[in-house]
């Protein structure tokens, strides 16, 4: 049964079986996310964060569990449909940009545009320059990879993931990669994705960066031991750096 919810799993599991040994990654995990919603997905290293995130990107499957993303349930899509919802409906930011080094900017953004047959070169081309202008890169779209810093590379990442006009943004340790200036340019844009509408999920290992959201999701042991709004942890961190030594 579905409800409003964007994201919704319900009793996801994951195992890994090597040498008759089974790993249990996500143990029933129950989540719902709202359209608009700006998450964070924390927890120690090894403890689930990235198997998670990519169930939710369709780039891994469950070993038992439903999940509905806008309703439909996903999950039982075969893999030529569950590619079709990755490329309409999610967008990736991922830690290692994954772009293209032989292809421009322009090249790297357009690219997921090319798999829809119903989009004309113009249009491609309009929506390409749109996600570039949101994350002031334009002017670059002619450069290559590595002809870019860091955090530029990173933003041309963002945009590739926005140029499709997905559902919901997955992001895998944006700013792992970056500087702690590049780091806060690349939050910093984010931030501002969500206030235009998007919805978020950022998985991190850093603290502050997952208080920038509005919800933290805490992972231990592939289960979920807490969720709350983060503004109750950016309270509780103010009190305690407010404590005498």
């Amino acid at each position: 049964m579905t409800d409003t919810s964007l994201i919704q799993l319900e009793g996801i599991q994951k195992i890994f079986f090597t040498d008759e040994i089974e790993t249990w990654a996500l143990d029933e995990i129950h989540l719902k996310i709202s359209e608009g919603e700006y998450v964070s997905i924390a927890g120690p290293s090894g403890c689930g964060k990235s198997t998670l995130l990519s169930v939710m990107g369709l780039l891994n499957s469950s070993t038992d569990g439903q999940y509905f993303l806008d309703g439909e349930d996903v999950a039982s899509l075969n893999s030529s449909e569950q590619a079709r919802v990755r490329n309409r409906q999610i967008g990736f930011i991922f830690q290692a940009f994954n772009l293209i080094g032989d292809m421009t900017v322009f090249e790297n953004v357009e690219l997921p545009l090319t798999y829809r047959k119903e989009l004309k070169r113009k249009e491609r081309k309009e929506k390409v320059q749109e996600a570039l202008e949101k994350v002031d890169m334009a002017h670059r779209m002619k450069h290559f990879p590595s002809q870019l810093s860091g955090g530029q590379q990173q933003r041309v990442a963002i945009a590739r993931a926005l140029t499709g006009d997905p559902k919901v943004l997955l992001a895998d340790e944006p700013t792992g990669n970056l500087d702690s200036k590049n780091a806060q340019i690349v939050m910093d844009l984010l931030g501002d994705l969500h206030k235009q509408g998007s919805t978020i999920c950022m998985v991190t290992h850093d603290p502050r960066s997952a208080l920038q959201a509005q919800r933290q999701i805490t992972l231990f042991d592939g289960k979920i031991v807490d969720d709350q709004p983060t503004s109750n942890l950016r309270l509780e961190t103010e009190v305690l750096t407010s404590l005498p030594s």
